[in-house]
């Protein structure tokens, strides 16, 4: 019981601190780069609901912290919703109402005001902050920590699988798939989890010599890093070679960060490009409760590493850093989808605006809203299911 209850606070713990993160660098992107080109804001919020803590700054911004911690929000002077993008008669009635209100030329400190490229850039500033939280992770893991790396080399080729047709021997060590580098362990999995169906090029050194080989990953049912189910491409073969350690200057570790931000980018796109084309079904996706499940379960797995509480704290701290680099790029990404409610709706409006050089009629941008927020409730509920069955797979002892 007690490990439970232990177990469940570590649990909840670990999703705040991350998520927590995650949505208040998401916003503060929103609220640095508005305030940069001088747009008042009225609410800087970090979850919905009834706040639960308040503070008014002097700039007259008021930052809350309330009850539902499943995301946040900027409102800016005048803003009418996660949406709103006023036509011209709007913006017309909008600055009369603001000089009533507030007084003259206050209207000048609203977003709607702005130059297009301002407005463009303070919807774009969230998810590049998210990106940008996820490239200083990477890389301060990297320069403070270094990086371990399993060598790829075939330790055991199942007898009839995709590996054993296409000639893999044991002993081999695999160099790229496809043209990338993949000399380790978990960039061959990344890979060859993800392109199931399809025919691979790899190179793998034998010896003294380079052998090209072809291999098509077949699609099945396994268990992931923390022992969740998932499905993906596999090649039947036991792989994993010596570790090698790596440390890195500052340079080489933001180098590193943005490299791995856009490797994960492209991981993310191509996966929804996979999902399009029918070859995944999505079931890899998952919302706010399968990151509860992956932030306890990474947290309770680095309590129960052997060594001192110092050392199993330095493990969790590291663990956690990591989970919230990759989900920062996630977060960003989903954000640029064009649908109005979110940040990819806005710049799609922008879009519009600058080629037809005036805004999206209100009634136009009203059905575009309509749209989007059913698009939004129906990808929930799928999302939903899917952590569903994520985390019941967590509690399945059998595969």
């Amino acid at each position: 019981m007690l490990e439970w209850m232990f177990n469940g606070l570590i649990t909840i713990a670990s999703f705040a601190l991350v998520l927590g993160l995650l949505v208040f660098i998401h916003e503060l992107g929103h609220y640095s780069v508005g305030r940069m080109f001088g747009v008042a804001v009225e609410r800087f919020s970090i979850g919905f609901g009834k706040p639960i803590f308040r503070y008014k700054a002097k700039s007259g911004t008021e930052w809350v912290l309330s009850r539902v911690p499943l995301g946040g929000y900027v409102k800016f002077l005048g803003d009418l919703g996660a949406a709103s993008n006023p036509d011209t008669e709007e913006l017309a009635k909008i600055k009369s109402e603001m000089d009533k209100k507030h007084g003259n030329n206050v209207w000048k400190s609203c977003l709607y005001f702005k130059p297009l490229h301002q407005r463009a850039l303070v919807a774009f500033a969230g998810p590049m902050a998210n990106f940008i939280l996820a490239a200083v992770l990477f890389a301060g893991l990297a320069w403070g920590f270094g990086t371990n790396k399993r060598v790829a080399e075939i330790h055991e080729v199942t007898p009839g699988g995709p590996a054993a047709r296409a000639e893999f021997m044991v002993g081999d060590k695999i160099l790229t798939i496809d043209g990338k580098e993949a000399s380790s362990v978990n960039r061959v999995i990344q890979i060859i989890t993800l392109n199931s169906g399809e025919n691979l090029k790899v190179i793998v050194q034998r010896g003294t010599e380079q052998v090209d080989l072809m291999v098509t990953p077949e699609r099945r049912t396994k268990k992931d890093g923390i022992g969740g189910t998932m499905t993906g491409g596999v090649i039947d073969v036991s792989i994993g070679g010596a570790t090698i350690h790596k440390t890195y200057n500052f340079v080489q570790a933001s180098r590193y960060g943005v490299e791995n931000v856009g490797t994960t980018l492209a991981m993310t796109g191509k996966y929804i490009g996979r999902i399009f084309q029918g070859k995944e079904n999505g079931k890899a996706l998952g919302g706010p409760l399968k990151i509860l499940a992956y932030t306890g379960k990474v947290s309770i797995m680095s309590s129960q590493v052997e060594g001192g509480i110092g050392y199993k704290l330095k493990i969790a701290f590291m663990s956690l850093l990591s989970l919230a680099a990759t989900l920062s790029v996630g977060l960003g990404f989903a954000n640029l989808m064009p649908i109005p409610v979110l940040d990819g709706g806005h710049l799609v409006y922008y879009g519009y605006e600058a080629v037809m050089r005036r805004p999206l009629s209100a009634r136009a941008q009203e059905i575009g809203f309509r749209i989007g927020f059913a698009v939004l409730i129906s990808l929930f509920l799928v999302l939903t299911l899917n952590d569903i069955g994520y985390i019941s797979s967590l509690f399945d002892n059998t595969g």
